[in-house]
């Protein structure tokens, strides 16, 4: 049977599901995985947080976004495959994002199952279905079509969540790319902005969590099944370390009356809270949320969402 599959990446709710059953079936199968990242997915969802720069100095710039995106992508698939004990390996992500490149890659590094998720490249279907790489080194590769789960419901509470995932994401990158730019430029970053945008960080990173709190999310997993148990356990302990690393960038920032922690030591400690923060997401959205759809009954689900527009109106009424 199929022993080394490639697994296209990306930041859209159908992708992230589709790694999770892609990670499920190799860890059932005994095979491996590739993960390559699709960074045109991922940055279709991307808000718009400043001007286009224009120029080389922009198109450098978006060159390191770039890079940056694959790596948070790549950094999240790679926890799920850690914590389902699943081998892997990565390559980097290529400016080529059509399906004829996907099916490329999967013959040059010898993968014999491509798992997508539907409607990306081919027409859904929850099949296997076969590809043809054209040119040297031509040969048949297999294409598994992750199946999506359609429960109204369950799509509803789990887009919540995922798009929480991406407001945190959004926010380390805006700090990663201001401290950076300062970095390169010989020049502390902007103290105010800094604070702020951790105070934000810190806000996103609390919501998320009482939103799963409120709708007692991982406490109906546990009463559904126990299989996720340990994973639950783990992710609850890394909010406490969480935490900490939010009160060690708050105190590398400074406060109004005392100076930020040299550049250097800000950058290192923010790539640490930031490789802490893609591994924490990606073990929730690969191993958690596919527990979740198998085990969690549609009246879960039911009540999942409709605590989450509960809270969201909340927050709501609490801005005005």
């Amino acid at each position: 049977m199929y022993r080394h599959f490639l697994v296209p990446v990306g930041d859209i709710d159908s992708c992230i599901e589709a790694t999770g059953h892609a990670i499920a079936f190799a860890q059932s199968m005994g095979a491996r995985i590739t993960f390559l990242p699709i960074l045109y997915q991922h940055a279709a969802t991307l808000p718009h947080r400043v001007s286009p720069v224009q120029g080389e100095a922009g198109a450098a710039q978006n060159a390191c976004d770039a890079r940056e995106r694959a790596l948070e992508l790549l950094a999240r698939a790679e926890a799920a495959a850690r914590a389902q004990g699943v081998p892997y390996s990565s390559v980097a992500a290529s400016d080529e994002t059509s399906f004829d490149s996907i099916v490329a890659a999967a013959v040059q590094f010898e993968s014999d199952l491509i798992c997508i998720a539907p409607g990306q490249w081919l027409a859904e279907a929850d099949d296997v279905v076969v590809a043809r790489s054209d040119g040297a080194g031509a040969a048949n590769v297999a294409v598994l079509i992750c199946a999506a789960d359609r429960r109204p419901a369950t799509s509803r509470a789990i887009r919540v969540l995922l798009d929480q995932h991406r407001a945190v994401a959004d926010a380390i990158h805006t700090l990663l790319d201001s401290v950076r730019a300062a970095h390169a430029a010989g020049r502390q970053p902007e103290p105010i902005s800094m604070r702020e945008t951790v105070k934000h960080l810190r806000d996103l990173q609390l919501r998320r969590r009482r939103l799963k709190e409120n709708a007692r999310f991982f406490q109906r997993l546990r009463e559904c099944t126990s299989v996720a148990d340990a994973e639950l356990d783990e992710l609850e302990c890394q909010h406490q370390r969480d935490e900490q690393l939010l009160d060690e960038l708050a105190a590398l920032v400074g406060r109004d009356a005392e100076p930020a922690a040299p550049i250097g030591r800000l950058e290192q400690a923010l790539s640490v809270y930031a490789q802490f923060t893609w591994e924490h997401l990606g073990r929730e959205e690969g191993v958690v949320l596919p527990a979740a759809r198998r085990y969690l009954r549609n009246d879960d689900w039911s009540d999942i969402a409709t605590a989450f527009d509960a809270t969201a109106a909340d927050w709501a009424a609490a801005k005005k």
